[in-house]
């Protein structure tokens, strides 16, 4: 057999390998010089190397997001990278456990859900939601259905130990626990059941820290303990306004969850001081808001108040000129645009409807516009007077926008008016008239009903937000339809004039 010649194919391998692939392997044992540098895991004598680092500065690691379960950790490398196809499947599965009623496999299905996602916030709320509000209504027995409720709520403390920096979740159990308990068909049932849950109760608050078992008041502590992670610089990924709105929401339910039970006198006045005091600390907290400026709903009155005084500088420095400049725009307009204006808006034309709106535009006047046409020597002043008080107006109108959204005047003004004496008795006349009512006793009901209208009457007249609101007027017309269907019992007339007929015809549908 012949030697092989220098230069031949066998000569250029080694152990087999090309010369490329023997470069690449080196390439690749360099590179993982680094690369281990990198991703040093971190212990209790090291802090790990720069990705190890990073998540701890950034709080990304699970250690940082929530406890760690090696079963999860398991199943998530086991699917070598398809956890997201394994979790649609799941989501899949669970929801056709749902249709065909199989609520052993319904479970067991979520439960692999959470293992493969736990920091996934979607997961927890969907499928909470799932078992507190659709898989509950399956059951006939209401003990069942209670049951189910607080499947979906144990679901979402399950959630928070896994996500503790995420205050979303602890906002969902506060909801579930104020809402689907307090707000069902079933709630007098299962507020009951509630408050003798000691399973709950006991993993709760194992130290009994809170003052009662009012599923109210456990549903306004899983807020405060969001707002509290917030405060502390967790992120909030959802509306700040809603979210911090709704422990004083909770303590305002609460407060009507008493006098519906029939508690009233100081028990009553003091569910709405908490009302009061939650209320008092949601408009002093700072909001951030789509414009990029943080405001508090207690302000806008301070806001329209400053304005109203720089207004008042301006016109004591250019005295007339705002109206001078109002009447002037005016005498501007030409024939058509004044006829345009005295035709009422519905019954405009398009040319009309162009010209009244040229008309509108040419007649605004702002102190912006006068401080431009101020005499030289004040000119500087005067535009620096008429910024402040653009701005004073922005914030103010920034405010009540925010303030109309979570209808914060109608429930300032109920917080203050219900620590009334005339407030408590129309509320407790109103319980005991619908008391009598169901118990057949026509003429105490039909006393007691006229006394809780003659005690609205003097709260509506102490408040016009109480008065205009039409969430007064669709409480109390409730009230009075009762009352008509007692008045038909009794075969008497509905009397006239009836002291809320303002508040009923209010909410009378217009023509």
């Amino acid at each position: 057999m012949t030697a092989p010649q220098r230069g031949s194919r066998t000569e250029q391998t080694w152990l087999g390998l090309r010369p490329g692939t023997l470069l690449a392997m080196v390439a690749i044992a360099v590179l993982l010089v680094p690369l281990s540098a990198l991703s040093q895991p971190a212990d209790s004598t090291s802090s790990g190397g720069l990705l190890a680092r990073l998540r701890s500065t950034y709080g990304l690691s699970q250690a940082n997001l929530g406890e760690v379960d090696p079963t999860s950790e398991t199943m998530r490398f086991a699917t070598l990278g398809l956890k997201n196809i394994a979790v649609t499947l799941l989501w899949d599965r669970a929801n056709h456990y749902k249709k065909v009623e199989d609520w052993a496999n319904l479970s067991a299905t979520l439960e692999q859900m959470t293992k493969l996602q736990p920091n996934f916030y979607t997961v927890w709320d969907f499928q909470a939601h799932n078992l507190s509000y659709n898989t509950s209504v399956e059951f006939d027995d209401y003990h069942d259905r209670y049951a189910w409720v607080m499947k979906g709520i144990e679901f979402l403390r399950q959630g928070i130990a896994y996500n503790t920096r995420e205050p979303r979740l602890l906002g969902r159990m506060g909801w579930f626990i104020g809402q689907k308990i307090g707000k069902a068909d079933e709630k007098v049932q299962y507020r009951r059941l509630f408050k003798a849950d000691d399973d709950f109760h006991d993993r709760d608050d194992p130290d009994r820290t809170l003052p009662e078992r009012d599923n109210w008041l456990v549903g306004r502590q899983k807020y405060r303990a969001g707002q509290a992670l917030v405060d502390r610089g967790a992120p909030l990924k959802t509306t700040p306004l809603i979210f911090h709105s709704e422990p004083m929401m909770t303590s305002i339910n609460y407060a009507r969850a008493l006098e519906e039970d029939g508690e009233f006198g100081a028990t009553a006045k003091d569910g709405w001081k908490l009302a009061n005091e939650e209320l008092a600390r949601f408009a002093e907290r700072d909001i951030s808001t789509s414009w990029g400026v943080p405001i508090q709903l207690r302000l806008r009155e301070s806001e329209e108040k400053r304005a109203a005084g720089i207004a008042a500088e301006l016109e004591k420095l250019l005295p007339g000129q705002f109206k001078a400049l109002e009447e002037s725009r005016r005498a501007a307009l030409t024939d058509d645009q004044r006829k345009a204006l005295e035709v009422p808006l519905m019954e405009r034309n398009e040319a009309q409807q162009l010209a009244a709106s040229a008309a509108e535009n040419q007649l605004t006047v702002t102190w912006k516009m006068v401080a431009r046409q101020a005499p030289s020597d004040v000119r500087s002043r005067a535009e620096e007077l008429a910024r402040e008080y653009t701005e004073a107006r922005e914030r103010a109108e920034m405010i009540d926008r925010y303030r109309d959204i979570v209808n914060f005047d109608f429930w300032k003004a109920c917080c203050e008016a219900e620590v009334t004496e005339p407030a408590l008795k129309a509320r407790e006349g109103t319980w005991r008239a619908d008391t009598e009512f169901a118990a057949a006793r026509l003429q105490s009901a039909k006393q007691a009903y006229e006394e809780s209208f003659a005690a609205w009457r003097e709260v509506l007249d102490a408040s016009k937000v109480l008065r205009e609101d039409p969430l007064t007027a669709d409480d109390i017309v409730e009230v009075v339809n009762r009352y008509r269907q007692l008045l038909e019992q009794l075969d008497e007339p509905f009397p006239t004039p009836f002291v809320l007929q303002d508040i009923i015809d209010r909410s009378a549908p217009q023509p």
